[in-house]
């Protein structure tokens, strides 16, 4: 089998799952980073965005409060959680402010934050418009998300995804797609891929949702399928329920039928919906889990803090199939040695092995998924901790300690020759599991 048709069937058997962390070398700031910048915002003036006295006081208080729940939830476990309040956790915050009427017990607990109610009336008093306190809040969140923090501040930032670009090229005939599923907002893939003239399945047609399925008649030469399960801050939701894609060169799509924009699951307690397009997105995503035909899930930049995606994954990694996390800091800080530069330690002896990572004495990849089942358990997390799959075993979890920029420049260079001897490495171990003589 030629080198090129090996590294086909390779990426037909694999799956990639981006986090935050995937985007950030574009530019685009990290949850916690948001929470810095609005944070920031409260004492400086800056940008289209203003907020009013009263905005800026109600943000103090929830900062800190989160900020004193985040040091006291890392301190119940003895530290071996660091938490950090971020953008989501704040979005969450307010919309259960805001809708605090309706939870069973506010009868009860209705008259804990009596200076809430205070700058609630402060606020009325001064709107112009009559929105509420913290539906301005949350407006001023979104909008912050789609203008500023998720915008790319130059072209160059994307260099880092040149690999993905050179690959593609160099596998010109070949007919695989490359399946990609996000948990960002951002468009980062998006505007890359279509700078290069590739542009990704994302299940729009004529700009409206219609499918997870790639449109073959129309785009027969696509090599890239682009899943948002979050959404993106280029979706907008019309009233008649349809959801659209904005077009970059005609701007923000202007229409009073517009009823959610950016159209994104923010700032909720739980991201599993069953409304279009998420419900076939994320139904999509567990069918490619599952199969059979898919053996690897590379999952590049993803905390790990969304028990709802876990279980999914947790439930499909079984038999031969391969959980691989590349993220340059993840698991307990006490699991691995650790670099000066904030990462973990990698080998030095042996050039070819840069990318795994130094345990500790007595620590190994048993340590990985004792970190990960403690967040299973975590009631922060989930409402529904006990019901959350714990059950993960270390032989089909394996751990590269690399950013996002590392990891497409070493496994994707030179036609995947790494990514190719990676995986040939796995294939060689499940034959001989298979037929032992």
């Amino acid at each position: 089998m030629s080198t090129e048709n090996k590294i086909s069937d390779i990426i037909d058997q694999s799956l990639f799952l981006v986090g935050a962390g995937f985007s950030r070398g574009a530019g685009c700031l990290t949850s916690v980073q948001m929470f810095d910048d609005i944070k920031e915002r409260i004492f400086t003036q800056k940008s289209s965005v203003s907020l009013s006295p009263v905005q800026q006081e109600t943000l103090k208080f929830l900062i800190s409060c989160l900020q004193y729940h985040s040091e006291w939830r890392t301190m119940e476990t003895a530290n071996n959680f660091k938490f950090t309040p971020n953008i989501e956790e704040l979005a969450l915050l307010i919309r259960r402010i805001k809708n605090r009427e309706n939870f069973l017990p506010y009868p009860i607990t209705g008259n804990w934050a009596d200076k809430l109610v205070q700058l609630e009336s402060e606020h009325r008093t001064d709107s112009k418009d009559g929105s509420g306190l913290f539906e301005s809040l949350e407006k001023i969140l979104k909008q912050l998300l789609k203008e500023e923090w998720l915008s790319i501040p130059d072209e160059e930032n994307f260099s880092y995804l040149n690999p993905l670009s050179t690959f593609l090229k160099e596998h010109p005939n070949d007919e695989f797609r490359l399946n990609i599923f996000s948990l960002n907002y951002d468009t980062v893939l998006e505007q890359f891929f279509q700078k290069d003239g590739e542009v990704p399945w994302r299940g729009f047609s004529s700009n409206r949702w219609v499918s997870v399925f790639p449109d073959e008649e129309n785009d027969p030469n696509g090599r890239v399928n682009l899943y948002k399960l979050h959404g993106s801050i280029d979706w907008v939701r019309m009233e008649d329920m349809d959801t659209y894609e904005e077009v970059v060169s005609e701007g923000p799509l202007k229409d009073s039928r517009v009823e959610h924009d950016p159209y994104i699951i923010f700032g909720q307690g739980t991201k599993s919906f069953s409304v279009e397009p998420f419900f076939s997105l994320i139904h999509h995503f567990n069918s490619s889990l599952i199969s059979s035909d898919i053996r690897y899930f590379f999952v590049v930049g993803y905390s790990f803090f969304d028990p709802y995606i876990n279980n999914l994954l947790f439930n499909a990694v079984k038999g031969s199939k391969k959980l691989i996390i590349v993220n340059p800091t993840f698991g307990f800080e006490k699991t691995f040695e650790e670099v000066s530069w904030g990462g973990w330690k990698r080998p030095k002896a042996d050039p070819e092995d840069f990318y795994r990572a130094i345990y500790k004495e007595d620590k190994n990849k048993s340590n990985l998924t004792d970190f990960l089942r403690a967040i299973q358990k975590n009631s922060f997390y989930s409402e529904l901790p006990e019901f959350n799959y714990l059950t993960l075993s270390a032989e089909n979890v394996e751990y590269l300690p690399l950013t996002a920029e590392e990891f497409l420049e070493n496994f994707f260079k030179d036609k995947g020759a790494l990514l190719q001897k990676y995986i040939d490495g796995f294939e060689e171990q499940r034959q001989k599991e298979e037929q032992p003589f």
